[in-house]
């Protein structure tokens, strides 16, 4: 269980039963430290089934579940890893009796949650989707104040329809638990070990669902790093990360300190970009990949500048992508003729608003570069998604609900047929089908993934195309090379939106956005943007001021060249 782990990995995993705090900044190992903290346990005599590992994302704990199996082949599927909205579903399925609520209860999807709330409320239109985000917000932050009785119509309206929404996932069973202290001994003798990553980007809710399972003096491992965390809009408070040690007095911490991820270059400059705003003190982070190229800085005339420049950097650095692409005159010929091993798929885009995407979406377009942007909207968000669903559940009635969801899919498929355009239903069954065969003939289950916010997510990182994402879309990705778009004074930080947005968490997204890059980094911007239909000149973003200038290289703007009028060459 320690074989390969660094000293500071090794110290992590080894320290004995009782509260830990990992501070682990980028590319440190956080995954690998936890998951091995979880085996060496086992393997020290933990009851697998006693240790429960709490993730963000399904995508992360179906990676720490495959890593525990490897490590514990014949106990790691024995340990429940899980979302903190799965364990609160679980917990709600154990206990619906508890509540008052129907055991055949589901969740509501969006679509659900406005039809109940405009009803209850007598409400339409915009003011739907307002009432439900100030609903939302007010759960998380555990602060309803004069929208108790909102919720209070809304949620027995939801029961009423055998109905609870996403919140309740969380909500419910801390309610639960902190009214029945009898439960509240058993979860803690069901689950004596518990493990939590990204604890930087807990919410008010889920804090309490921490304290609520782990006692004072409880056996708890907590992972993240503070100057990352960048979900404020969704409730996060990094403070819950920062006041670990006042509420598990005896707890120790460990700092993760070797970064395998990014050249020194790179490194120094993001830890000194961090720094005037760091929530770690003395923060230590040594790069185990010697320095390389500097980080390097571009000002184009305006975004559609900005954009070519990225796509004529990423031309030259895989070789020139086509005959079109050297005598045209985008990429040089000796560039063209070197060798070497980059490809597509090792370049990515980031950027602040998704906005500033289509310039980046037309300007690959035109060069006739692949490429995929990462999309975190729910299935249930498209009509015919959820029009397969209806069908589904209404094949199951009287069924017991245990027929192979893959076959209701294809049986909903033919229902369908006609009430939606064809290619749209077939591309719906396409996103649904992996998800029913993974469910056998559990629908509930399967319904209750998709409720859980299941995305349309084709992004896929083995796939030969550039990346574009959002900073946010981005955290936990890494890439050979990282064009860190819109570095513009209002972009970040994002001060142009107007909304209440905090400068420190700005900084953290500048941070996260430049370590993600493993060899090269490109800080790019335009000196004139288009924002909401106004032009605006622009100047550098402040982010840039606190990195040492021996660490860049300003990279004029080249202008640009109209090709000759002249056939190209086939050869």
């Amino acid at each position: 269980m320690l074989v390969g782990l660094d000293a500071d990995q090794r110290a992590a995993v080894e320290v004995e039963e009782g509260p830990l705090l990992i501070v682990a900044g980028p590319g440190t190992g956080k995954t690998r430290t936890l998951t091995h903290r979880i085996a060496y346990r086992v393997a020290r005599g933990t009851a697998p089934e006693s240790c429960l590992a709490i993730t963000f994302t399904r995508r992360a704990a179906e990676e720490m579940g495959e890593r525990l199996a490897q490590l514990l082949p014949a106990a790691g599927g024995r340990v429940t890893v899980t979302t903190f909205h799965a364990l609160g579903l679980d917990i709600l399925r154990r206990e619906h009796a508890e509540l008052g609520l129907d055991r055949a209860f589901r969740v509501a999807d969006e679509a659900a949650q406005r039809s109940v709330l405009a009803a209850c409320l007598g409400i339409s239109g915009s003011e739907v989707e307002r009432r439900l985000k100030a609903l939302s917000a007010a759960r998380r932050r555990r602060d309803l104040g004069e929208l108790a009785g909102e919720l209070e119509a809304y949620r027995q309206a939801l029961w009423a329809r055998e109905l609870v929404d996403f919140d309740d996932l969380l909500a419910l069973p801390v309610a639960l638990l902190e009214s029945r202290p009898d439960l509240r001994r058993a979860y803690r003798r069901r689950f004596r070990f518990v493990s939590i990553d990204e604890y930087q980007d807990v919410d008010a809710l889920q804090y309490r669902l921490v304290r609520l399972l782990v006692p004072a003096d409880g056996d708890v491992s907590a992972i993240g790093d503070p100057d990352q965390s960048i979900y404020r809009f969704r409730g996060a408070d990094v403070g819950f990360f920062l006041r670990f040690r006042r509420d598990f007095p005896a707890a120790r911490v460990v700092e993760l300190g070797r970064n395998y991820r990014s050249q020194q270059t790179i490194l120094r400059a993001a830890c000194q970009a961090i720094a005037p705003a760091s929530l770690v003190p003395e923060r230590r982070l040594e790069a185990v990949v010697e320095a390389g190229e500097p980080v390097v800085v571009h000002a184009a005339a305006d975004a559609r500048g900005e954009a070519e420049y990225v796509v004529r950097t990423i031309e030259e650095l895989v070789g020139g992508t086509s005959y079109y692409a050297v005598d045209s005159g985008r990429v040089r010929h000796e560039l063209a003729a070197r060798e070497t091993a980059l490809s597509f798929a090792d370049f990515a885009v980031l950027y602040r608003t998704r906005a500033q995407a289509a310039a980046f979406a037309d300007a690959l377009e035109r060069a006739g570069l692949p490429y995929q942007a990462r999309s975190h909207d729910p299935l249930l968000g498209r009509d015919e998604v959820r029009l397969l669903v209806q069908g589904m559940n209404a094949r199951a009635e009287g069924a017991a609900r245990r027929e192979s969801v893959r076959r209701l899919l294809d049986d909903a498929r033919r229902d369908c047929a006609g009430a939606v355009e064809a290619e749209r239903l077939e591309a719906a069954v396409e996103l649904l089908a992996p998800l029913a065969e993974a469910h056998g003939d559990d629908l509930d289950a399967f319904c209750h993934r998709l409720a859980l916010g299941a995305e349309v997510d084709a992004w896929d990182p083995r796939a030969e195309r550039v990346s574009l994402l959002t900073l946010h879309a981005a955290k936990g990705l890494e890439f050979p090379v990282v064009f860190l778009a819109g570095c513009d004074d209002g972009l970040l930080p994002l001060t142009w939106a107007g909304d209440d947005l905090d400068p420190a968490e700005e900084r953290r997204l500048f941070f996260v956005g430049m370590t993600r890059a493993r060899q090269r980094l490109y800080l790019t911007r335009a000196r004139r943007r288009r924002w909401r239909g106004e032009a605006r000149e622009t100047r550098p973003s402040p982010f840039l001021a606190a990195i040492d200038k021996s660490l860049l290289h300003h990279r004029r703007a080249a202008p640009r060249r109209r090709p000759a009028a002249r056939q190209l060459r086939l050869l």
